[in-house]
């Protein structure tokens, strides 16, 4: 819940109150499947935010309080009607299955349609990863079978709330081979792509990783094509040795095929090192995040009392999860499901984990705690906003 006054609180957005209920009208919703097959591709996302992905890949890291950040793509395309999702993993996946299990959270767990997670591609000798067509081509049977005629392809480390329906549609009226979806983005970011139009929006270049605001448009990660031009295309490029989506795929059919870019006007959240998620993070707490475009968020369900706030705990512009026991004072920070504050410790523009414990009289300001950390009776843990320090899971301080 957001806490803008000692012990008083606003209702969480986007919470899983109420589950049973939106789980009946997701239902009802997903009986009207639409055209598009979902693909969720996790292959370009190695290698980022090492501090929090030693024991799991990108898709499974924590946000926003109780959530995955998977969690925000498969939460906008089940609510789009989109009822079958592919996710293309790469490495450290364990952490992703124990939370997706068999979807059920999603009304993913299904006879026909539903969730699939497959295993990266590797080469024969089983040491390095081929690349994201290696792995659409390894598990070309998905596609083969599937009875959707489209397929959208995005990532899970980009935040949005794209509406794919809108997108295909822009993408069959406009008569276009590929699709790719961008924004405007005001703000400087190392790992986004700018992407450069020609006349009436045609895509006409996706540039390396490193967006400035000087650059206009950034490209969102976002891919709409037919499923059978897909396949053909991941064959051509992969008889050729190429298995990059973007290098094998996308920039050499920029002038040899209508590739088309649909402008998406709303927010976008991107996590892909420390900083990038200490600030996106801080942004919930500003009411900025894509977090309040969602009305439900669907997520793995873990159930936990209440969070109780003790006789002298201060909160004030928080957000915490449900389990968390707090008797010192928290400011500007997130809490996640189970944390413990204890009497005297003070927390401040800080994130921290699930089940992590702050003993009496500890200080932890600026920084990021993983999961079941514990920092001991009057420790103290203090970054800065430019470099909050991060400490890894199960750590004692």
């Amino acid at each position: 819940m957001l806490l803008n006054h000692m012990k008083t609180s606003k209702a969480e957005p986007s919470s899983n109150n109420g589950f049973e209920t939106s789980k009946e009208i997701r239902k009802e919703a997903l009986l009207l499947t639409n055209d598009l097959l979902g693909v969720i591709n996790l292959g370009t996302e190695q290698g980022l935010f090492p501090e929090f992905t030693g024991h799991r890949n990108l898709a499974a890291v924590p946000f926003s309080g109780r959530y995955r950040l998977i969690d925000f793509t498969l939460t906008n395309m089940i609510t789009q009607n989109i009822s079958q999702v592919g996710i293309f993993t790469l490495d450290k996946y364990r952490s992703l299955m124990d939370h997706l299990g068999s979807g059920k959270e999603w009304d993913l767990d299904r006879s026909q349609g539903g969730l699939h997670i497959f295993p990266p591609a590797l080469k024969p000798d089983g040491e390095a990863y081929l690349g994201d067509l290696a792995n659409f081509s390894m598990h070309r049977e998905h596609f083969i079978r599937s009875k959707q005629p489209y397929v959208v392809i995005t990532g899970s480390n980009v935040l949005t709330t794209i509406d794919y329906n809108d997108m295909l549609e822009h993408h069959k009226s406009i008569g276009a081979d590929i699709t790719l979806a961008y924004t405007t983005h005001e703000q400087k970011c190392g790992y986004c792509r700018p992407i450069r139009l020609g006349e009436n929006d045609r895509v006409v270049g996706v540039s390396e990783r490193g967006f400035s605001p000087d650059d206009e448009y950034s490209y969102t990660e976002t891919i709409i094509m037919s499923k059978n031009l897909f396949m053909r295309l991941v064959d051509e490029a992969t008889s050729k040795g190429e298995y990059d989506l973007l290098d094998g795929v996308i920039r050499p059919q920029l002038h040899r095929l209508h590739v088309h870019g649909y402008h998406y006007v709303g927010k976008m959240q991107v996590i892909h090192s420390v900083l990038s998620y200490y600030n996106e993070s801080m942004r919930l707490l500003r009411g900025e995040g894509i977090i309040y475009d969602f009305p439900h968020i669907y997520t793995k369900i873990k159930h936990e009392p209440p969070t109780r706030y003790l006789k002298g705990s201060k909160v004030n512009e928080a957000l915490v999860a449900n389990g968390c026991k707090i008797h010192g004072e928290v400011q500007n920070s997130i809490l996640f499901r189970g944390v413990q504050v204890s009497k005297h410790a003070r927390v401040k523009n800080s994130i921290i984990s699930s089940k992590s414990i702050i003993e009496e009289g500890a200080v932890v300001e600026n920084a990021i705690l993983d999961k079941e950390v514990v920092v001991k009776r009057g420790q103290v843990i203090r970054g800065t906003i430019d470099e909050p320090i991060v400490i890894a899971k199960r750590t004692v301080v």
